[in-house]
């Protein structure tokens, strides 16, 4: 069904393109995609992300991330793509590092030292492209960017590794223990 939507296999296709998806990646890298129709937003986004694993601290790495969306009219191209480009940045600190953790009814996080949140040195390289479908109806685009973040790091995962991480964050101790269950030569 999701192929008959012209807009939705657009920006599959082209996010493709992008990140030029049949091409050999270098060893011990993988490619995830992952895809939202946009909900009330009416605004079909295709996300594509690039992997590794550091083996021995459990830790995923993405080095670059592909997005394309088709917003109907983007009013402000720019805006837009600086708000779909900090999405992305949010779900792949949701999906890798953000945790809140209760104990006795209270949260244990107070601070930046204890709940990371993304450094610039750490933010991998974003590459955005809106379609113009041809849709003149409007739509929104909010944070869009966020929902195809954590099941393309996902997908990444498990086509470099062969195992399936479930759960966010997918913190390096979460990692390490998914490869040591499931037997992977990644363990």
């Amino acid at each position: 069904e999701l192929m008959t939507d012209p807009r939705s296999k657009v920006v599959l296709e082209e996010v493709g393109r992008m990140a030029q998806w049949d091409r050999k990646r270098p060893e011990g890298r993988a490619l995830g995609i992952a895809y939202n129709q946009g909900g009330e937003w009416n605004a079909p986004i295709a996300e594509v992300v690039e992997i590794s694993l550091d083996k021995a601290r459990g830790a995923i790495k993405v080095h670059k991330v592909w997005a394309a969306i088709d917003p109907a009219v983007a009013v402000q191209p720019k805006h837009l793509t600086q708000q779909i480009e900090t999405g992305i940045i949010w779900g792949w600190s949701a999906a890798l590092r953000e945790q809140i953790t209760i104990k006795d009814g209270a949260v244990q996080q107070s601070n930046f030292y204890d709940y990371p949140v993304p450094r610039m040195d750490e933010i991998p390289d974003i590459e955005i492209k809106l379609v113009d479908s041809g849709v003149v109806q409007p739509s929104g685009a909010g944070q869009i960017g966020v929902p195809p973040m954590a099941p393309a790091i996902a997908n990444a995962f498990f086509r470099l590794t062969g195992v399936r991480l479930r759960s966010i964050p997918m913190l390096p101790e979460r990692v390490k223990t998914a490869l040591a269950e499931n037997g992977s030569k990644f363990a």
